[in-house]
C-alpha cells in the first residue's frame, strides 16, 4: 500500500515491535482496556494488510482476496480502500471494485480519490452516464471543486465527446480553475479546432502560480497547427530554458527553425542542446527530413568514423542517394550494418532498391533470396521478394514466393490481395476475381480489393451498378487515391455518365499521377465531352511509359 498516512505507517512499525516480544508473552494475558483495544483492531488492520502485499507480491489472487475481505470489516483507513478497488479493477472484478468503493464512501465521503475510483468502476464498462452521475453527486456537496469538474471533463475526453468536455471543463469557477483544468479544456477546445479559444486557456495556464511546462508545450503544439511557427518558436523556448534535458522539446526547436530556413540557428541549438548521440543522431535526421543534407552530414561525419552507431551508416547512404545522387556509394555505406543490428533489415530494403535502379535486379533478388534462407518467415522479406520479382517480370516465381507466405499467414488479407494481383497479372483473370471477391466477402471494407472488384467488373461489362457501389465505397473509405478516383470516373465512364467521369479523373490528376492508363482514360473521357485540347494533353501524357504506345498514337491520330 502506498500511503503518506503516518498513523497508519506508526502502527504497522508498533505491530512489528508486538511481534518480536510475542514469545515472551505467551503465558502472561493482560487485561484488555479500551486502549488495547484499539491498537489490536490497528494490529490486525496492519497484519492482513502485510498478509495482502504478500500475496500480491506472489501473484497469489485467492489468498490477496481473502486478505481485503477481513481488511474491510475492520474499519481501515481510506488507503486501504483505494488499495483494493484497484486490486479488484486491475483484475477485471469491476462490479467487486464498485462496491468497495461504495463501502470506502460511505465510510469516507469527503475522500475524493474514493469517488474517482467508483466512478472509474462505471467507466470500465463504457457507462459514461453513470460516471459522471458520481462525480455530481459529489459536485452538490462540493460545488467549488475543480477537481471534480476537471474528472467530468476528463470522462467525456476520453470517451471522444469534445463538446460535452468543454462544457463540463468551463463549469468550474474561473477564478479557481487550476491550471490542469485549464491545460485538458485548451486539449478539448483544440479537437474542436476552436484555436483561439484554446490559446487563450493555455496562456492563462502558463501564467499561473504552480504553471505547468505541459502548458508550454501544447501551447507550442497549438501554433505550430496555427502555423505561427515564430509563436511556437518561443514556446519551445520557454521550455528548453525551464527544462533544459528535455530533448523533444529542443528537436521540435531544432525542426522549427528549418521550418523558417533557418540552418545556422538550428546548427547552434544542436550544439548547444543535450550533450547526447541519441539526440545527435535524431536531430541529424530531422535535417535530413527537411532537405538540409549537407549539415546533416557534417554532424553524422565523427560517428562514421568510429563506426558507431552502425545506424549512422543508414542516414549517411541516404544523404548519399538523396543529396550526391550516388547509389553506388550509398551502397558501400549500407554495407558497414551488420546482419545481428536491427537496422539491417531496413538496409535490405534499401540495399535492393538501389540495386534496383542501379539495373541490377537480378543481383537484388539474390540479396533478398538469401536473407531469406536466414530468415525464412520474415514476413517482410517474403514480400519484399515478391515485389522485386513482379519487377524483373518473373511473375510465375512471385506466385510461387507469394504462396510461401500464404501457407504461414493463409488468412492475410494483404498477402491474398497480392496473390490475386499477381493472378490477373499472368492473364488468369478469372481467378483473379474469385480471390478478389473472397477478400471483400471476409472483409467487406479493404478497399484496394473492392476497387479492384469494381473496375474488374466494369471493364468486362458486367453488372455496372454493383461496380459503381464498389468503386464508390473503395474511394469513400480512402479517399484522394488517384487511382481509385480514376476507376470511379472509368465506371462512370462506362455508364454513359461523362459528366461525374470527368469530374473524377480531373481529381485524379490534380493529386498528382504519371499512370499512363490513368491519363489515357482521361483523354478518352475528355474525347467523349469533344474537349480535343484535353484529349491531346491526356494522349500526350500517355505516351509516357505506355504498355502499348502504338494504341495511344492512333488516339492521338484520331482527334
Amino acid at each position: 500500500m502506498r500511503t503518506n498516512n503516518k498513523r497508519f505507517r506508526s502502527v504497522i512499525m508498533s505491530f512489528c515491535a508486538l511481534l518480536l516480544v510475542s514469545g515472551c508473552a505467551t503465558n502472561m494475558p493482560e487485561p484488555q482496556s479500551a486502549t488495547s483495544e484499539i491498537l489490536n483492531a490497528e494490529a490486525a488492520t496492519t497484519y492482513h494488510y502485510l498478509l495482502f502485499e504478500e500475496a500480491t507480491r506472489e501473484n497469489d489472487y485467492s489468498k490477496a482476496e481473502d486478505a481485503l475481505s477481513t481488511l474491510l470489516t475492520l474499519s481501515p483507513p481510506p488507503e486501504v480502500y483505494v488499495e483494493a478497488i484497484n486490486f479488484y479493477l486491475r483484475n477485471g472484478k469491476t462490479i467487486t471494485g464498485r462496491k468497495v468503493a461504495v463501502q470506502g464512501t460511505r465510510a469516507y465521503p469527503e475522500n475524493f480519490q474514493l469517488v474517482l475510483l467508483k466512478a472509474e468502476s462505471y467507466r470500465l464498462e463504457n457507462n459514461l452516464e453513470d460516471s459522471v452521475e458520481v462525480m455530481r453527486d459529489y459536485l452538490e456537496a462540493h460545488p467549488k471543486s475543480d477537481d471534480a469538474y476537471r474528472a467530468i471533463g476528463l470522462l467525456y475526453f476520453d470517451s471522444g465527446k469534445f463538446p460535452e468536455a468543454v462544457d463540463a471543463f468551463r463549469e468550474s469557477d474561473e477564478k479557481f480553475r487550476s491550471p490542469t483544468t485549464r491545460l485538458f479544456l485548451a486539449k478539448a477546445l483544440m479537437q474542436l479546432k476552436k484555436y483561439d479559444d484554446a490559446e487563450k486557456e493555455l496562456i492563462a495556464a502558463t501564467e499561473q502560480k504552480g504553471r505547468l511546462l505541459e502548458a508550454w508545450s501544447e501551447l507550442a503544439r497549438l501554433y505550430e497547427l496555427k502555423q505561427d511557427y515564430i509563436l511556437a518558436e518561443q514556446a519551445y523556448e520557454q521550455l528548453i530554458t525551464a527544462d533544459t534535458s528535455n530533448e523533444i522539446s529542443w528537436l521540435r526547436l531544432i525542426n522549427l527553425n528549418l521550418k523558417l530556413n533557418h540552418p545556422a540557428k538550428a546548427l547552434e541549438l544542436v550544439e548547444i542542446g543535450p550533450a547526447s548521440n541519441e539526440f545527435m543522431l535524431e536531430a541529424a535526421t530531422i535535417f535530413i527530413s527537411e532537405g538540409f543534407y549537407k549539415e546533416a552530414k557534417i554532424m553524422l561525419q565523427p560517428f562514421a568514423e568510429i563506426k558507431q552507431p552502425v545506424e549512422v551508416f543508414f542516414h549517411l547512404a541516404l544523404i548519399a542517394f538523396e543529396y550526391e545522387k550516388d547509389l553506388n556509394k550509398a551502397l558501400e555505406l549500407l554495407n558497414n550494418i551488420p546482419q545481428d543490428n536491427p537496422s539491417w533489415t531496413k538496409s535490405l530494403e534499401f540495399r535492393s532498391r538501389l540495386l534496383y535502379e542501379l539495373g541490377k535486379t537480378s543481383e537484388a533478388i539474390e540479396l533478398v533470396q538469401a536473407a531469406r534462407e536466414r530468415d525464412p518467415r520474415s514476413r517482410f522479406i517474403l514480400e519484399l521478394e515478391t515485389e522485386l520479382l513482379m519487377a524483373a517480370k518473373r511473375p510465375q516465381d512471385a506466385l510461387k514466393t507469394i504462396k510461401e507466405a500464404l501457407a504461414i499467414w493463409p488468412n492475410d488479407q494483404e498477402l491474398l490481395f497480392t496473390n490475386g494481383s499477381i493472378y490477373h497479372t499472368i492473364g488468369d483473370k478469372k481467378r483473379a476475381l474469385e480471390i478478389m471477391e473472397q477478400v471483400i466477402s471476409d472483409d467487406p471494407e479493404y478497399f484496394k480489393a473492392l476497387n479492384f472488384v469494381g473496375y474488374t467488373l466494369a471493364e468486362q461489362g458486367k453488372d455496372l451498378d454493383r461496380a459503381l457501389v464498389l468503386v464508390r465505397t473503395a474511394a469513400n473509405l480512402a479517399p484522394g487515391q488517384p487511382y481509385i478516383l480514376d476507376s470511379l470516373a472509368w465506371v462512370y465512364y462506362l455508364r454513359d455518365d461523362y459528366k461525374n467521369a470527368w469530374t473524377y479523373i480531373t481529381q485524379a490528376v490534380t493529386l498528382g499521377t504519371n499512370d499512363p492508363t490513368i491519363w489515357e482514360h482521361y483523354g478518352d473521357i475528355a474525347k467523349k465531352r469533344k474537349n480535343d485540347a484535353e484529349a491531346r494533353k491526356g494522349y500526350q501524357r500517355a505516351l509516357k511509359g505506355h504498355s502499348n504506345p502504338e494504341l495511344i498514337r492512333q488516339k492521338l491520330k484520331d482527334l
